[in-house]
């Protein structure tokens, strides 16, 4: 891989419940070839993708996980029961961990937190778990408003610790995420805008949901009223508004990887160091080019 080329990495959370606004499974779960559009167009594309996966459905769902193996997904966790009030204790990443190796025969790399709520003692379980990186930053307003606002936005080590984030990507002084859900609320006009605006980031990574890409009217039936309009915008225009933006990213230059190349290209460029040290690089530069915007280290 090139080391100097600027990475864009397309990632799907397999969830069961809208993001937390229901509390049931969706029926969507139940018909797994609605989801071989998107990996039939991701292929002819040439686009890898990387699935943070919850553990329950690698249990309850084996014909979904196999049509995404068939496609050649790499899968990550998603926690194991997608609970908002637990999202990273150690017993909830060790079952998460335990249900993966069953099901793939070997060890997850990486983790994103329900709702990106990550501690730093969950970062530490996820280091004694053996987890090479998180991914469940938002450095944004929304969700988790304000916690993580100032984080940084590239991948980075936490301090005395192996554990690369790969935090998800905002755009904009305005902080607004990089992820379909966002751009099928303001409309891909406006968010094409305000990416032209934008100084581009070194790595983005894009967030998705099957239900951002396929319409589930039983469950918006059972939602209530405010999360019915934010789903139902734009409902049917996944597919094509997904095509627009990585047209965009293409076209600026972007190579399309995994979640574990970009892993590794980090970890190649700084070497294996401890968060410590990475820490005062990043001081370094951002003195250096203070206009780099703000920073933060959990």
């Amino acid at each position: 891989m090139d080391t100097k080329a600027r990475l864009f990495a397309m990632t799907l959370d397999l969830e069961s419940d809208f993001s937390g606004a229901l509390h049931k499974e969706v029926t969507l779960l139940h018909q797994p070839r609605r989801a071989e559009d998107l990996l039939t167009r991701l292929k002819e594309r040439g686009i890898p993708l990387s699935a943070f996966v919850v553990g329950e459905l690698l249990e309850k769902f084996p014909e979904l996980i196999e049509l995404f193996m068939r496609y050649g997904t790499e899968f990550h966790c998603h926690s194991y029961g997608h609970d908002p009030k637990d999202t990273d204790s150690g017993a909830e990443i060790e079952r998460a961990r335990d249900a993966f190796v069953d099901c793939f025969g070997s060890p997850p790399l990486g983790y994103r937190a329900p709702d990106g709520r990550i501690s730093r003692e969950g970062i530490t379980q996820l280091a004694a778990n053996g987890f090479k990186f998180d991914a469940s930053v938002f450095p944004s307003y929304y969700p988790n408003p304000f916690k993580y606002l100032f984080r940084r936005s590239q991948p980075h080590f936490y301090r005395d610790t192996q554990v690369v984030e790969i935090p998800n990507t905002p755009i904009s002084a305005l902080r607004i995420m990089l992820s379909l859900s966002y751009i099928k609320l303001l409309g891909i006009r406006p968010y094409l805008r305000l990416l032209r605006w934008s100084r581009l980031p070194e790595t983005a990574v894009f967030g998705s949901h099957l239900h951002d890409f396929f319409t589930d009217a039983e469950a918006l039936s059972r939602m209530p009223r405010f999360w019915r309009v934010v789903y139902g915008r734009n409902r049917d225009r996944g597919l094509d508004f997904l095509d627009e933006i990585l047209d965009f990213f293409q076209a600026k230059g972007y190579s399309f990887v995994t979640m574990s190349q970009v892993y590794s290209r980090f970890v190649e460029s700084v070497g294996s160091r401890n968060g410590e040290e990475a820490e005062k690089d990043d001081r370094r530069a951002i003195s250096q080019n203070p206009g780099g915007g703000c920073q933060g280290i959990l």
